[in-house]
């Protein structure tokens, strides 16, 4: 396989391109449940597209253009099911991006299309990449913003093209606000290895403060930008030092990936044919992996889909396995094992879907208007979602705080603004919550444990 990839003929790199399409379409027959982080994504553009607005109407900490993403998907009506599809063709295009880089700049010449097929795999780790979570989708804007950066490198004149960098870097922050750590590493890898200017260092953080600007304007416009600020004083860059479990279950997905990164880093380090501009790109890459690992104290939470960012990096240090060793079996071992290491996690998170996917639903209702006060954000399927209580983990303060006027009010608005048919109330929200609102009792009666319907 390595002998395919390795030449200049780019059929096999389409040809790889069609089984992995295929590849979707019998993977979506499976039948998977979605992850809550994605059912929750999917309500949130739903919610958008009716009239809510993020943060003021919906207490959500997904960043802007993220929320804006998953807007528009919804507009399209895209279901669910299809996001292995989104997912996919952002990958790909990644994979494009992070070949292109490598192969136009010569930063490891005579290995072909490896590039993509390495990256391709790699996103391939676990089953989690297959649905577009905002690190996914912002991903892609730090990898254009990487290209500027070898760009820039290849020669000591630097040019104005920088301010490219700082908008790339704010708009993937946008999407995913760990990625603001990156504007570091971007300015760290032009300081060390480039004839940057402080001209041109202005013009890069010109560039990233135009697009915040941009953003913190049109929120100010809509009367939006204090309830932005108050969700993310709450929810955003709170440290979080992750235990060994998380550290454990984290590292075996990430295991291939690990393997083959760390192995082409130590060919690195001992080898001696590494071009002036090819070692630019490996010392970036190595700036890159210690800013991924502070990146990781601020992630929201500790999932694989929020730490795919470290994927990159070690595809690229595992592409030097093929550029540095002589050795034609360890090449195609290194590959092979690979595949065997993405095979294997895909086998194990089948086995254990039912404890990381989201369950099926219990209530018998279908196709009613429904509200859930609780976690239990799998009572949806099947239901028209009412009300603006997408993230329970940042809406339960209005509830447990209802000795505040302004979180009754709050509360009074969205029942008026869009009151449900039903209310599903797994933690007893309505009976205290009918204290200050007196008429949610006469509204409602209780036909269930945990349930209640719209009086006619």
């Amino acid at each position: 396989m390595f002998q395919i990839f390795k030449s200049d003929s780019i059929l096999p790199t389409l040809l790889l391109v069609a089984i992995w399409l295929i590849s979707l379409f019998y993977v979506q027959q499976w039948g998977l449940a979605p992850f809550p982080w994605e059912i929750k994504n999917y309500l949130l553009g739903q919610k958008l597209n009716q009239g809510f607005l993020i943060y003021e109407d919906i207490s959500d900490n997904t960043a802007p253009l993220a929320a804006l993403f998953y807007q528009i998907v919804q507009w399209f009506s895209i279901p669910v099911h299809w996001n292995i599809y989104i997912s996919s063709i952002i990958v790909i295009y990644q994979s494009y991006i992070f070949q292109q880089t490598i192969q136009r700049f010569e930063l490891m010449p005579q290995i072909g299309y490896l590039p993509f097929l390495m990256y391709a795999i790699i996103f391939h780790l676990s089953l989690e990449f297959l649905a577009p979570g905002p690190a996914l989708v912002g991903l892609t804007f730090l990898l254009l913003a990487w290209r500027e950066i070898i760009y820039q490198q290849r020669t000591l004149q630097v040019n104005d093209r920088v301010i490219l960098i700082g908008i790339y870097m704010a708009i993937a922050s946008l999407f995913y606000l760990s990625y603001s750590l990156f504007f570091v590493w971007a300015l760290l890898s032009l300081l060390f290895y480039s004839g940057i200017t402080l001209r041109q260092i202005v013009l890069m953080f010109v560039g990233f403060l135009m697009v915040f600007s941009l953003n913190i304007l049109f929120f100010s416009i809509n009367g939006n930008l204090p309830f932005m600020i108050q969700v993310f004083k709450r929810s955003a860059f709170q440290f979080q030092v992750p235990e060994q479990l998380e550290v454990t279950q984290i590292a075996g997905v990430f295991a291939p990936a690990l393997f083959i990164g760390i192995w082409g880093f130590w060919l690195v380090l001992r080898s001696r044919r590494i071009r002036s501009n090819a070692q630019k790109g490996q010392q970036t890459n190595l700036i890159w992996l210690i800013t991924a690992i502070f990146a990781t104290l601020t992630v929201p939470s500790l999932i694989r889909i929020n730490l795919l960012f470290f994927l990159p990096a070690l595809a690229y240090f595992g592409l030097n396995i093929f550029h540095l060793s002589s050795n034609s079996i360890l090449k195609e071992v290194a590959l092979w094992l690979l595949i065997g290491g993405t095979w294997y996690n895909v086998q194990v998170e089948l086995k254990n879907k039912d404890r990381e996917r989201i369950p099926a639903p219990t209530l018998t209702l279908k196709n009613q208007r429904l509200m859930v006060l609780g976690p239990q954000i799998e009572e949806y399927l099947g239901n028209q979602m009412v009300g603006p209580f997408v993230n329970w983990d940042l809406a339960k303060p209005l509830f447990s705080n209802l000795d505040q006027y302004k979180n009754v009010v709050l509360l009074h608005e969205y029942f008026e603004k869009d009151a449900p048919d039903y209310i599903y109330d797994a933690e007893n929200n309505i009976k205290k919550l009918s204290v200050y609102l007196p008429n949610l009792k006469r509204e409602y009666r209780q036909i269930s444990p945990n349930l209640y319907q719209k009086n006619p």
